[in-house]
């Protein structure tokens, strides 16, 4: 009994962590500043490496942005791909003035893998804001717009909603998962503590970039857009994190069991410098999938019940994540289907992190 006790206590903090992440879903409200008489020039900074099938979808979202063309630089930094990504760069900018490539060479900086990349496009930087995506995310026309009205004075960082764009089930799951996972750090964020921006869409000041030194003088992370973040809020500038439709960027689906599980180990091995209580956030979380399958055994009426009301809110915030950035709601279904996605990926990625097994990421091993 004391047991039984001991689990149901262990399996609350969840329920209790899910219910305050649902009523602050409820709670958030988007504010913005209005529209400039004059629009600043922007910086849009993309790192590319080996993504033929995705640079091109990529530019054309970037080049169709609702925001003055003078006003808007981009500068593709490509690193050192081995197949046509680096081609299909310079078609584009036979047809777009604004487009810069970069090519990464392998000139010993101290940098690496992505940060490399940034720290040769930021010198180039022209705007007064800097925005950067990824080569296999898809912005809207309102993208650049929307993130430059959320820059408020005191404003040093800002982050949109990134989802998973598939019309397989193996990347509508990762789309849930992801805006799942976003929720979480939107959350965080409104509660008014810094949580994290996603380098794949996200806007830095200008002057708090250079404050910071740039990446060249940021001590490197696999998760660099984690370590620019806090290096920005650390010099006591504001952060953002956005839910709306404009601010929504669409990536392309990991490919695979395997590399999602390396992408996830990426994640954790980059967030061991995040603070404390986001770790005490992950314990939680992953105790959950070690504690269930015990209590099941041990009294699985009171398991279902627990597990039940997890499923639901789980589920009503799924849904208001998804209703906040104007995207059509997961059927019950592909819930029901995502609580096993959660179950597997959870369980084995807290394997795998702490296996002694490089994290392999964009063919490169960390």
């Amino acid at each position: 009994m004391i047991g039984i006790l001991i689990l149901v206590g262990i399996l609350g903090l969840y329920i209790v962590v899910q219910l305050w992440q649902t009523a602050t879903l409820f709670r958030y409200r988007d504010t913005l500043l209005d529209e400039p008489i004059e629009w600043p020039k922007i910086s849009i900074l993309v790192a590319a490496r080996n993504e033929e099938r995705h640079i091109a979808a990529c530019l054309e979202a970037l080049t169709k942005l609702n925001y003055p063309a003078e006003k808007v630089q981009i500068i593709v930094g490509n690193d050192q791909s081995t197949d046509r990504t680096r081609d299909i760069i310079v078609e584009f900018q036979k047809s777009h003035s604004n487009i810069t490539l970069v090519d990464i060479s392998d000139e010993e900086t101290g940098l690496k893998a992505k940060a490399r990349v940034m720290a040769a496009m930021d010198s180039l930087a022209e705007g007064d804001y800097y925005l950067v995506t990824d080569a296999d995310v898809q912005v809207n026309p309102e993208w650049a717009k929307h993130l430059v009205r959320h820059m408020t004075e005191p404003t040093g960082v800002a982050s949109g909603t990134t989802m998973v764009k598939s019309n397989h089930l193996w990347g509508r799951l990762q789309g849930i998962d992801w805006a799942y996972f976003m929720g979480l750090l939107n959350v965080i964020s409104y509660n008014g503590v810094p949580a994290t921006a996603v380098g794949n869409n996200m806007i830095v000041r200008k002057k708090a970039y250079w404050e910071t030194g740039g990446y060249a003088s940021i001590k490197f992370s696999i998760t660099e857009d984690y370590k620019l973040y806090s290096e920005v809020c650390k010099r006591n500038w504001k952060w953002n994190n956005i839910m709306t439709p404009e601010a929504l960027a669409e990536s392309a689906p990991t490919e695979g069991y395997r590399h999602l599980i390396h992408q996830r180990k990426r994640w954790l091995s980059g967030g061991k410098e995040l603070p404390w209580y986001w770790w005490i956030l992950f314990g939680i979380f992953a105790l959950w999938y070690f504690t269930l399958p015990v209590l099941i055994f041990l009294s699985f009426p009171t398991a279902l019940i627990i597990w039940g009301i997890k499923f639901i809110l789980q589920a009503i915030q799924i849904n208001r994540i998804h209703q906040l950035v104007g995207q059509k709601r997961p059927s019950l279904l592909a819930h029901a289907l995502y609580e096993l996605y959660l179950f597997l990926i959870t369980i084995s990625t807290a394997i795998f992190f702490i296996l002694p097994i490089k994290t392999i990421w964009k063919g490169r091993r960390y």
